[in-house]
């Protein structure tokens, strides 16, 4: 067993089976349909009612960050069993997660001194933030210590990338998440606006006048990044994220498989309400992670 327990908030969008399997345990947003009442994300709120609601009534979901108490609640189990914390959360240029568990580990060091809390902020968010967290994950299962996981997670998550499109820009401006990607007028003549997330910022990659097109496009930006990175597609590891529309997936898929067909392929995930509160349903994308195996490799050369 690890000497460490690892968390992460909801925005990583961890698929369950996934969660159980690298024992990770998910600290959850809040999501508010009516503005008034806060639900936690999955466990008092499920997708699909999330979903249908937004789409048939034309809400514009909250949310609101996990608490400092949320997170105390979380990490005390595992102090008081000895073991260290590491913590992920959303990038903090998007949420104040960050901030919140950090003030519970100050709250905590009173009572544990000689604890290691570490709280990654992992300039990510849905499933590029999964994949880090999965990544570190491994590493512990690999009998990595809480130090060799931290390096990994301070020099990868430099290389996470999130390609997507988007339905309409509506979303990111009533949450006002729209900065660097204003200018892109998303709502005329039906075009998709694309857009990249990385070091924790989002802006704009392009735009297209399809779906089809829009799925080309994510394709090319991620073989080309990967090129640009000078590394190979098997030092990475990837995974397509959808909000709603399901069917999407498998054309999406193949187009993935065919430009990069040595990237390692998750099975997709589905984008929660944290994230899709921003950017609306109708949002499709890849997510890509360096691999902590292509991180050890270039520590041994």
């Amino acid at each position: 067993m690890s000497a460490f327990e690892i968390f992460s908030d909801g925005a990583a969008d961890i698929p369950k089976k996934e969660a159980q399997k690298y024992h990770i345990t998910i600290i959850p947003f809040y999501v508010s349909l009516d503005q008034k009442t806060y639900q936690k994300e999955i466990e008092e709120l499920s997708l699909d009612t999330f979903y249908q609601k937004i789409h048939k009534e034309n809400i514009f979901p909250k949310t609101s960050l996990p608490s400092v108490q949320d997170y105390i609640n979380a990490f005390t189990p595992a102090l008081e069993a000895g073991k260290d914390i590491l913590c992920f959360t959303i990038t903090d240029t998007l949420s104040g997660s960050f901030q919140s568990a950090n003030s519970a580990k100050e709250i905590l060091k009173e009572s544990y001194p000689h604890a290691a809390i570490l709280i990654e902020n992992s300039w990510a968010a849905t499933g590029s933030q999964y994949l880090i967290v999965r990544e570190a994950a491994r590493m512990a299962q690999a009998g990595h210590c809480l130090e060799q996981v931290h390096d990994y997670v301070e020099k990868t998550k430099q290389y996470s990338r999130i390609f997507f499109v988007i339905g309409t820009l509506d979303y990111l401006e009533k949450g006002g998440r729209i900065g660097k990607v204003a200018s892109v007028s998303g709502n005329i003549l039906s075009i998709k606006p694309l857009i990249v997330l990385k070091n924790g910022e989002i802006s704009k990659a392009g735009i297209v006048r399809s779906r089809k097109k829009a799925m080309l496009k994510l394709a090319e930006l991620t073989k080309n990044y990967i090129l640009q990175s000078h590394l190979h597609e098997t030092d990475f590891v990837a995974t397509i994220g959808i909000t709603d529309d399901k069917t999407e997936i498998p054309p999406f898929q193949e187009i993935i498989e065919k430009a990069l067909p040595s990237l390692p392929l998750l099975e997709p995930f589905q984008i929660g309400a944290t994230i899709a509160t921003h950017t609306g349903p109708m949002t499709l994308g890849i997510c890509i992670v360096k691999k902590f195996e292509a991180y050890l490799k270039e520590q041994q050369k």
